[in-house]
């Protein structure tokens, strides 16, 4: 087989691979509570449609419109143990072009936007905050925004930041306090609190480290962080309540290094 052969039946084969991404165990939930088991399912940009092959019954391919469609259960793809296994053995720059791939075979079949999680979070970690927040602002796009973990929200604010765009992490740390999901209402609270302050504003960052404080009991070192925070904004308000705040901060977590800390300021 010559070389030029040999490109095309590699060609081929990849484009073999791209089309059948989402085949073999496969399912498809639709409106009224029906779903449909898949031999393959496809993405149809241009109708915004799914293109589906039953699994049983029929060869012909069915069409199904992306308002129709509730969730797609998809077989995992190979890349993505992969790419795990890059980024456990901390080889991150490697994972980047497997999850780049899935992006790419995988539009609109769930494991894209798994992979652009991924890459957000190695982008937030390499200190490349632009491309996290493309990353996340492409799952934005598609829709999926009730995919966006309380963690991811969280790298995503840190990138909006770091990349000098505090309008709009204030603007989304808004709305995530707003509308939820509670999960993820601590650290908003907190990081909104941080803006707030670096900004001058103190009465409304003071507001949002006691509502961490009042509403969010459960919420472990976010909580902590609150209390030192809003103890030190007291002192700086010329308000004597800061040492109460530091009192139950080393009553209730007397492990952390903050506790440590506000312990020596204690009177």
């Amino acid at each position: 087989m010559n070389a030029s052969i040999a490109r095309v039946m590699l060609t081929l084969c990849a484009a073999a691979l791209m089309a059948t991404a989402a085949s073999a165990a496969s399912t498809i939930y639709l409106t009224g509570g029906k779903s449909m088991a898949a031999k393959s399912i496809r993405w149809n940009a241009a109708n915004k449609e799914y293109l589906v092959q039953p699994a049983s019954g029929t060869d012909a391919t069915m069409t199904f419109p992306l308002e129709d469609v509730v969730r797609l259960d998809i077989e995992q793809p190979p890349e993505m143990a992969q790419a795990r296994d890059l980024v456990k053995s901390n080889r991150t720059l490697d994972a980047i072009p497997l999850l780049q791939r899935i992006i790419a075979t995988y539009t609109m079949l769930n494991w894209d936007n798994t992979a652009r999680e991924w890459l957000a979070r190695i982008y937030v970690q390499n200190k490349e905050p632009a491309k996290a927040i493309a990353m996340v602002d492409e799952i934005i796009a598609a829709g999926a925004t009730k995919t966006i973990s309380p963690g991811l929200r969280q790298k995503y604010w840190e990138a909006l930041i770091a990349d000098h765009q505090t309008a709009r992490a204030l603007k989304d740390l808004d709305e995530a306090i707003a509308t939820g999901p509670r999960e993820g209402g601590p650290a908003a609270q907190v990081l909104r609190g941080d803006l707030r302050r670096a900004a001058g504003h103190k009465e409304e960052a003071l507001d949002d480290y006691l509502r961490t404080i009042l509403f969010f009991e459960n919420a472990g070192d976010l909580r902590a962080e609150a209390l030192a925070k809003a103890a030190a904004l007291l002192d700086e308000l010329g308000d004597s309540h800061g040492n109460e705040l530091r009192q139950k901060l080393k009553d209730q977590y007397p492990d952390s290094d903050l506790a440590r800390k506000a312990s020596e300021k204690v009177n």
